[in-house]
């Protein structure tokens, strides 16, 4: 038998060895698993001696090893190790390759951990007993919390290189993005592990890479929006000439192939191309929007599009502007800029009006254009305007410009001068306000890292008991406010889940406003069935104005509880005003009924009774309704919902980015481990880097310098 090298001898391989002197394939896989099992031995003795300096939470050892009986140990570990490599080596058998990823590890034991937070919602807990509503509340938070961070954690395992912090970072580095400050919060961040401030600075980089400014057009059935878009992007793409479908919102970004993404209630995205849009688009050929078409996405390559200038068109919106501003403004897209074509054909309507109305109370930009003036002469077209804008002064108190445009080449003159004297400053100012609005943002993070570092240099030592006080009442307020975002978002689920059962009440309404006004004299066909159509839209628009309002009320919510948070704290990187509402955009339209309801009173209406004569009413209506709409209501409130759980994940992940931080500084005023010498003199140096002028100023350099001279008495002790 040969000699193992660690006796002196020399190393045979199993090649050298004759059958008889070697070990048969099981004898070999066993030593082979042996030497395995053993190394996963010592790997469990360096957790328990690793333990001396873990951050474990709760730890499992007393510590009676000091550091030089540690060496000692890892040195003897090292050895066995050697000798592990040496016996399999002297036996010819050759160690298995590592086949298991580390990230996938890492990914497997996350799961395990969401599952285990996700474990302890009031729904669960339940099984145990009772519990208080208070304390849901609480639970709803802490297991909010720990999925927020376990998805943070999960995403940073996923990003790439080219998703990097510091990646983005020297992307975005060309002259005039003004990122120098943030290139240092990021170094101080990573070098110190500050892994709550990673939110803030990549919210601070989408908002340096986003550059959008989005203009929604706004206009009647006809009133040339199509054209017009075709004539500015100076394309032919978007269909004209047909009727639209008014529930389906359609977006044009730039891209430098042109394609078309549609989005459904009930099936993946599709990007299709461009020739594919009337399918989705046009009442022609996706009747009632039978296709269950919730969002249209065009990319083309237009240079006016190019800056990041994005077209919202929002067809239908003037139709529903008649039921009021209240419930039109649940339907209305957050944008920069809101245009409103009247036709020069036609003349200004009521809808036209509460339209611009509705634009100035969502605080939204408006520009009037007279489309199509080429049907005018000079001398009317001034007359037409002159009254456009006496008419809307009187009517809505507002001073606005109108700006004559046509979609013919040879009348190109009025739209490009309305392009560029309109659209180009206006684009120009609101890049000048988005970089602004990043500078103090990046001030106030660095004004909050900055704090953070030196609560952790004056940890223990000068903070007071009041503040202590105040940074545990913030932990508890961010937990409870983490708790009410899932409590608003289970509610919301709830809600839409449950809309379609609340038609019957929807139509019994339709059928009560019929009878009403039919009792007052002749009632034509023809009126009877929009009064129907009207009061059923008004019943569905007011449910949606509901869950509008609730997550409004949310967001408002967030925006004051991180206000008081950062009061309590000392922080100066609080939420803006609006921060949280401005994300509260984009609500689905409904216009899905058909436009032939005819409904007729019930002969014996007095004799029957209002109640039967109601639901006489009812039926009517129900039975002209059929499936195809309950097939198009179905899949609006889907969108309903999709939009619902979009915008409350948003106000959450903006929430969070505040939120992380905070808690982050309560857990240092709270307590935590001694700070070792190195990392004292660390932390002074990367506050140096962020505020050269108060950077470990003398009172912070006695206190640590005391606290050095401590460690280094304790260490001499331990050799």
């Amino acid at each position: 038998m040969a000699i193992a090298p660690a006796l002196g001898g020399t190393q045979m391989t199993s090649e050298a060895r004759k059958p008889d002197e070697s070990l048969n394939p099981f004898q070999a896989n066993r030593l082979r698993i042996t030497c395995q099992y053993i190394d996963k031995l010592l790997v469990e003795i360096e957790g328990v001696l690793n333990s001396t300096s873990s951050k474990a939470a709760f730890p499992r050892y007393s510590i009676d090893i000091v550091p030089a009986q540690r060496r000692t140990m890892e040195d003897y570990i090292a050895r066995v190790r050697a000798q592990l490599v040496r016996i399999l080596e002297g036996q010819g058998i050759v160690p298995e390759s590592p086949s298991i990823p580390a990230s996938r590890a890492v990914r497997v034991l996350l799961g395990a951990v969401d599952i285990a937070a996700e474990e302890l919602m009031p729904k669960y807990m339940r099984g145990y007993g009772a519990v208080p509503e208070s304390v849901a509340t609480e639970l709803n938070g802490i297991v909010g919390e720990l999925s927020g961070l376990v998805a943070r954690f999960g995403r940073y395992l996923s990003e790439g290189v080219g998703e990097d912090l510091k990646a983005r970072l020297e992307r975005l580095e060309q002259p005039g993005n003004d990122l120098e400050l943030l290139a240092k919060i990021e170094q101080t961040v990573r070098d110190r592990g500050l892994v709550e401030f990673r939110s803030s600075i990549a919210a601070i980089l989408d908002r340096a890479e986003d550059r959008s400014f989005e203009i929604a057009v706004f206009g009647r059935v006809s009133s040339g929006k199509s054209s017009l878009l075709n004539a500015v992007l100076e394309t032919d793409i978007l269909p004209v000439g047909v009727t639209p479908i008014t529930a389906v919102p359609t977006r044009i970004t730039y891209a430098e192939e042109p394609s078309v993404t549609v989005s459904f209630s009930e099936a993946p995205k599709k990007k299709l191309e461009i020739s594919r849009l009337p399918e989705f688009a046009t009442e022609q050929q996706n009747p009632g929007n039978i296709k269950h078409v919730t969002r249209i996405v065009v990319a083309l390559p237009s240079p006016r599009l190019q800056s990041g200038i994005a077209f919202v068109d929002t067809p239908g919106l003037g139709s529903l502007a008649a039921s009021g501003a209240t419930e039109t403004l649940a339907y209305l897209p957050k944008c920069d800029l809101g245009v409103v074509l009247i036709d020069a054909g036609s003349t200004l309507t009521a809808d036209d009006l509460h339209t611009i109305m509705t634009l100035q109370e969502a605080a939204i930009p408006v520009n009037v254009l007279l489309s199509k003036a080429d049907l005018l002469g000079a001398e009317d077209r001034v007359r037409v305007i002159r009254y456009i804008r006496e008419y809307t002064a009187s009517e809505c108190k507002l001073d606005l410009p109108v700006h004559p445009v046509s979609v013919l080449p040879s009348c190109k003159e009025m739209l490009d001068q309305w392009f560029e004297n309109q659209i180009g400053p206006l684009y120009a100012r609101s890049q000048d306000l988005r970089a602004a609005s990043l500078r103090r943002k990046i001030g106030a993070l660095r004004d909050s890292v900055a704090a953070a570092l030196e609560a952790r240099l004056k940890r223990d030592t000068r903070l007071s008991a009041e503040y202590k006080d105040q940074a545990r009442a913030a932990e508890d307020l961010l937990r409870k406010t983490t708790g009410q975002i899932e409590e608003v978002r289970s509610h919301c689920e709830k809600f839409t889940q449950g809309a379609i059962a609340s038609m019957p009440e929807a139509l019994e309404e339709g059928s009560r406003r019929f009878l009403h006004s039919s009792s007052k004299g002749s009632y034509g066909v023809v009126v009877a069935g929009q009064v129907v159509r009207d009061s059923i839209t008004q019943f569905i628009q007011l449910q949606v104005r509901k869950l509008q309002l609730e997550i409004t009320t949310l967001a408002d919510h967030l925006s004051q509880d991180l206000r008081q948070c950062a009061a309590a704290l000392g922080i100066p990187d609080a939420s803006a005003e609006g921060e949280f509402r401005s994300l509260i955009r984009g609500t689905p339209v409904f216009e899905s009924l058909p436009s032939n309801i005819t409904v007729s009173r019930p002969a014996l209406a007095g004799l029957l009774g209002r109640r039967v004569a109601e639901l006489q009413v009812a039926r009517q209506i129900s039975r002209q309704l059929r499936q195809p709409f309950y097939a198009g209501l179905e899949a609006y409130w889907q969108s309903v919902r999709e939009w619902t759980d979009s915008v409350i994940g948003q106000l959450k992940q903006k929430f969070e980015t505040y939120a992380e931080s905070y808690r982050a500084q309560a857990e240092q005023a709270l307590g935590g481990k001694e700070l070792t010498k190195d990392e004292l003199d660390g932390l002074e140096e990367n506050l140096a880097r962020l505020k050269p002028s108060v950077a470990a100023g003398s009172e912070l350099r006695e206190v640590n310098s005391t606290r050095r001279a401590d460690l280094a008495q304790t260490t001499s002790k331990t050799m």
